[in-house]
């Protein structure tokens, strides 16, 4: 089913996506882990996971912020292996991220360096969300985010346990939207989180 901004709210796919990277340029960095949680109707639908052979050395000093290694991404498949399991989670879904740009710009590059290209999808930032809604915070890092709404993990910058705090902050902030009557349309939404 085609989504549109008159698409109401419970039929609309949101694909929570995750990245964790061998460093911040799109361009010229690759992804080396991937988690992708979809969400319909406040129920996680399909979910997916994995490791990924990035094909470049993973930097030291990146590799102490998620604890992947060169060792661990070794025998894990790479991007290109993965590409219509992504394609299809992403197909007629609504792309959430926190700090949705990151994510999204490293999938469209990997696409890209494939000969694919990203799906027209609508983007949503807990990132954004949580500037404007959440106050008396220090920052809105994930972490951050997470606590001050009591999501509590010891796992962090690991893409699958990053993917389902960022569901379940970005399901916080829906439900609070529904229930106070300001999104029934995925327009309303869009409008409300920018």
């Amino acid at each position: 089913m085609k989504i549109g901004i008159n698409t109401p709210i419970e039929n609309v796919k949101f694909v929570i996506v995750d990245v964790e990277t061998t460093g911040l340029d799109p361009e010229n960095d690759r992804i080396c882990e991937i988690a992708i949680s979809a969400l319909l109707n406040f129920r996680e639908v399909n979910s997916f996971s994995t490791l990924i052979n990035p094909g470049i050395p993973i930097p030291k000093e990146i590799s102490r912020i998620h604890g992947i290694t060169d060792d661990d991404v070794s025998k894990s498949p790479h991007f290109s292996n993965i590409i219509n399991r992504v394609l299809e989670m992403l197909y007629d879904g609504v792309f959430v991220g926190h700090n949705v740009d990151f994510d999204y710009g490293f999938i469209n590059a990997e696409l890209a360096r494939w000969g694919y290209t990203m799906p027209d999808v609508y983007r949503i930032d807990t990132l954004k969300i949580s500037r404007k809604f959440c106050n008396n915070i220090p920052n809105n890092k994930l972490e951050t985010v997470a606590r001050s709404i009591n999501l509590f993990s010891d796992d962090w910058h690991r893409a699958e346990n990053d993917v389902q705090i960022t569901r379940k902050i970005f399901e916080y902030f829906l439900r609070m939207f529904v229930k106070e009557n300001q999104v029934i349309m995925l327009g309303d939404l869009l409008k409300i989180t920018g």
